[in-house]
């Protein structure tokens, strides 16, 4: 069972999505800058990424054009389906109109990394293929959070690059191949819950 302290959190970084919220549903990856990765990474830790993982203890944060910040967590019976529904829920929340499970801040990508990574308790991770292994993650027990950081579909670009190396941030992979970061939210759910299961 699952200690009911463990947060798992995401961070993604989307240094090029409008942070106004003006965006065509009909064109997401386009107009709205590859904002399409956002809503499937929300889909992954909200709908069909956790099995036996509580949703409670779930939750995404969205650095959008290292100007705001919008923090997602446990839409109960509220959960979108689909990227156009997600896509709402973000537009709507760049306008100053979001759901109660949505909180939204001004901030930069260093706000976050200052406000996440207070080891021992909170880690912040790093998702890079050359890092070490996730098993080391894993034995990192005393962790009652864990976050990990994740780029868009370029990766991270030399302003996130340099905060990493001045904050020393652990780097962790989940394998030698690069994958979509909704695949990667799912992949580290799954870790987790294996891990619950097993001790």
């Amino acid at each position: 069972m699952q200690p009911e302290s463990t947060m798992l959190r995401f961070v993604q970084l989307l240094p090029d999505v409008p942070h106004d919220g003006n965006f065509l549903l009909k064109d997401l990856p386009g107009s709205g800058n590859r904002i399409d990765v956002l809503c499937r990474d929300l889909a992954a830790c909200f709908s069909w990424g956790p099995k036996t993982w509580l949703k409670e203890n779930l939750e995404l944060v969205a650095m959008i054009a290292d100007s705001k910040i919008l923090v997602f967590s446990n839409p109960v019976d509220d959960t979108p389906e689909g990227e156009v529904a997600w896509a709402t829920i973000v537009r709507d929340s760049l306008k100053d109109n979001p759901p109660v499970f949505v909180k939204v801040a001004e901030g930069s990508t260093e706000d976050v990394i200052l406000s996440y990574s207070s080891p021992p308790k909170s880690n912040l991770w790093v998702l890079d293929e050359a890092g070490s292994t996730f098993s080391r993650v894993l034995k990192e027990e005393s962790v009652t959070q864990n976050s990990f950081m994740l780029g868009d579909h370029r990766g991270f670009d030399s302003h996130t690059e340099t905060l990493v190396s001045k904050y020393s941030l652990p780097k962790v992979s989940l394998g030698k191949k690069s994958y979509l970061s909704s695949h990667c939210v799912a992949s580290i759910i799954s870790e987790f819950e294996r891990s619950e299961n097993v001790r």
